[in-house]
């Protein structure tokens, strides 16, 4: 099975050594060397690294990436003084012409973005999704998706159910995984929040483990599932499965140990269980029955496992659950004599962040 991350360290070493640095800004007082993020994919070669420039207003074209490209934004909800966002108005299309064009191994980071799809060409493999807030959702289609560290307001899904090797973790969903019907799925430590439906649809063979599913105690959280492995999930309504038994995860032709079932996962702070807020602390109390109670040994849901969902700022800030991409940035400015005479030397203190 071939779940990896790259961790942006390295990601970031490779690209300074071997690949162009482009950069984008649509914000004419803050011009950069491309001013729409489409004609620095068409400059790029494969390899390039792209920053997109956080800016007051949102950059309105539809993004088509056709070849592998490293993809930085400056976050989608950053904690800095001037507090600018990488929004895209429309959403992102990932594409393989199957003649050389091919946006396999393509890493996305930092940004507010409608979607995320792929052309109905040929599957793209090996792309990397985190620390984006994706508002209605990604479609996989190919090997070896790696989508971690996300808030996705709708469906994880795939195309033509073309999807192995898929590794779903430590996201904030606020509502499904959807029809993936290969093995060698690992859904693990996300929390899925819904008002309706179900969280886990139409889905074979997946390992689903240590993930909180929080929302309405009256409707099946998993629908027309087959064939999973459910361990150490923990949902606070005792309706869980559409087929008996449907107080556990084991109903159907499903496996499952170590499940909490009816149990208010007791976050740190929640006003609800239905809706994300990003002024929510979703961390667990001590008193939690998900505390260290994941098959790893650390806390079920977002805040365990090998990837923890890391902190923007801090909790109730409204930042804490957006952290930016994890490169250098300027957080604050201060310009200490903004009145000069001729020849005095300007004063600057700066201040950064590496957003590890």
């Amino acid at each position: 099975m071939k779940h990896y991350l790259i961790p942006i360290v390295l990601i970031l070493s490779i690209t300074a050594s071997q690949a162009t640095i482009r950069t984008v800004s649509n914000d004419p007082n803050r011009p950069a060397q491309f001013a729409t993020i489409q004609a620095a994919i068409n400059a790029a070669t494969s390899g390039d690294t792209i920053y997109v420039n956080g800016s007051s207003t949102a950059y309105n074209e539809s993004v088509v990436v056709n070849k592998r490209l490293v993809l930085l934004g400056a976050g989608y909800n950053s904690a800095n003084q001037l507090n600018l966002s990488t929004v895209l108005f429309n959403g992102l299309t990932l594409s393989n012409d199957n003649s050389g064009n091919n946006s396999s191994g393509t890493v996305i980071a930092g940004f507010r973005i409608p979607s995320i799809s792929v052309a109905n060409i040929q599957p793209v493999d090996d792309i990397q999704i985190f620390r984006n807030q994706i508002n209605n959702g990604i479609t996989v289609y190919g090997d070896s998706w790696s989508i971690v560290n996300n808030i996705i307001g709708l469906d994880i899904t795939t195309l033509s159910g073309i999807a192995t090797n898929v590794l779903i973790q430590n996201n904030i969903i606020s509502r499904s995984v959807v029809s993936f019907v290969q093995p060698s799925v690992i859904i693990d430590h996300n929390l899925f929040l819904r008002s309706s439906g179900a969280s886990i649809q139409s889905t074979r063979f997946a390992t689903i483990t240590n993930n909180i599913f929080a929302g309405p105690t009256a409707s099946a959280f998993v629908i027309a599932a087959n064939s999973i492995t459910f361990n150490n999930n923990l949902t606070n309504s005792s309706v869980v499965s559409d087929v008996a038994p449907t107080n556990s995860f084991a109903g159907g032709p499903n496996s499952a140990s170590g499940n909490i079932v009816g149990t208010d996962p007791q976050f740190v702070s929640a006003a609800n269980l239905t809706t994300y807020n990003a002024i929510f602390n979703y961390r667990l109390q001590n008193s939690s029955a998900g505390k260290n109670a994941g098959t790893d040994g650390t806390d079920i849901g977002i805040y365990g496992g090998t990837f923890p969902f890391p902190s923007g700022g801090a909790p109730g800030s409204g930042y804490d659950t957006s952290a930016p991409p994890p490169i250098p940035q300027v957080t604050t400015l201060n310009i200490q004599n903004p009145s000069l005479v001729p020849g005095a030397q300007l004063k600057v203190t700066i201040q950064a962040t590496v957003n590890n």
